[in-house]
């Protein structure tokens, strides 16, 4: 079977591509590229991206004064070696946060369910991932415009968001991710209107940068001509900085923010059975009653954006900095290998006549 595979795939890279015919082994290293780099974009574009800030966005930044203890006998506590515990860092007057660096989100992380815990909520958030896109083809196919497909696909599907982040903020449990999904109707109630905003800020930080890039005349590649690569010129440079200036400040202005609401609230739902892993202020400063004494719950928009401390943004924002530089840093590293190869592979490949 492996034999047939692999001259499948070297009879795939004889053939021709754009007009030149490739060697058998250039695909070999391509595939080998693919799975080296695969582990590092999945860590930037995952845990980073996403299990890294919701830890950041919930954390309480003035925790109990305990140290918590770990769920693994591998690593003696969540805090960093060189970082105060709770109790010793209030009588010093000040608090170390455990999402304040990568290595103590990552060392918590460990501690409580080994490297797997790196991608803890995969399977839901590919469940939902999946759902939102099928959804969305079939809105969009039925002429529904992208900026109101994706919150409406979003919507139908509040109950898989937000036990994803139940189970990125919590301790492992042994039920499977399906078996955590909240009341659609307590779910609707409390997210309907931030996951609106979350996807429309989305949307907007997608279109309008788009928008621009036409508007300045900026040369750009045509999806309808995948095959073919743009002509620019030296304007492009100073065209290209403006648009990514502009989707920066869109995200950090819109996206950000919104995220960050939703996923308060979201956590807000949280069952009271479920420990966090980072401390985290049920109550949000008392603003949220129980729905057991006549409370919704869990907590709105406003107070989840209140109670949002600026030491928690400033926290959030480093967080954020240094996910970028990551990205930046793995994106620059690939370049460096894959464009070698290409230009080996190039030298190698005949030109069909």
């Amino acid at each position: 079977m492996y034999r047939d595979l692999a001259s499948a795939v070297y009879k795939r890279g004889e053939a021709s591509m754009n007009g030149y015919q490739v060697p058998g082994w250039a695909w070999g290293v391509l595939f080998l590229d693919f799975i080296v780099f695969l582990p590092f974009f999945l860590v930037v574009n995952y845990t980073f991206q996403h299990v890294f800030s919701t830890l950041a966005i919930i954390e309480d930044p003035s925790p109990p004064a305990y140290e918590p203890l770990s769920l693994n006998d591998d690593t003696q506590s969540f805090a960093e070696d060189n970082a105060p515990v709770a109790d010793e860092a209030a009588a010093g007057g000040e608090t170390r946060a455990v999402t304040s660096s990568f290595r103590g989100i990552y060392r918590t992380l460990i501690s409580v369910g080994g490297w797997r815990s790196l991608f803890r909520g995969g399977a839901c958030w590919f469940a939902a991932s999946m759902a939102t896109a099928f959804l969305y083809g079939i809105f969009t196919a039925a002429w529904v415009p992208a900026l109101v497909a994706a919150p409406l696909s979003a919507l139908a599907l509040v109950q898989l968001y937000t036990a994803w982040t139940h189970i990125v903020i919590s301790t492992p449990s042994p039920k499977r991710f399906w078996h955590r999904l909240p009341p659609f109707k307590k779910a609707f109630q409390a997210t309907a209107l931030p996951v609106v905003v979350y996807f429309l800020a989305l949307e907007l930080t997608s279109f309008l940068p788009k928008g621009l890039a036409y508007l300045i005349g900026m040369t750009t590649w045509d999806a309808s001509q995948p095959g073919t690569i743009p002509e620019g010129d030296v304007n492009d440079i100073w065209k290209a900085v403006i648009v990514l200036l502009v989707s920066l400040v869109l995200h950090i202005f819109l996206v950000i923010p919104a995220q960050v609401v939703l996923t308060r609230v979201q956590a807000s739902l949280l069952p009271e059975e479920d420990d966090t892993i980072v401390p985290f202020d049920r109550s949000f400063q008392s603003k949220v009653e129980p729905a057991i004494v006549g409370g919704k719950g869990f907590v709105s928009m406003i107070d989840a954006w209140k109670t949002f401390s600026r030491a928690s943004w400033t926290r959030l924002v480093k967080l954020y900095l240094k996910i970028f530089l990551a990205s930046v840093g793995i994106s620059l590293l690939w370049v460096a290998v894959v464009v070698p190869e290409v230009l080996v592979i190039m030298s190698h490949s005949k030109k069909i006549e």
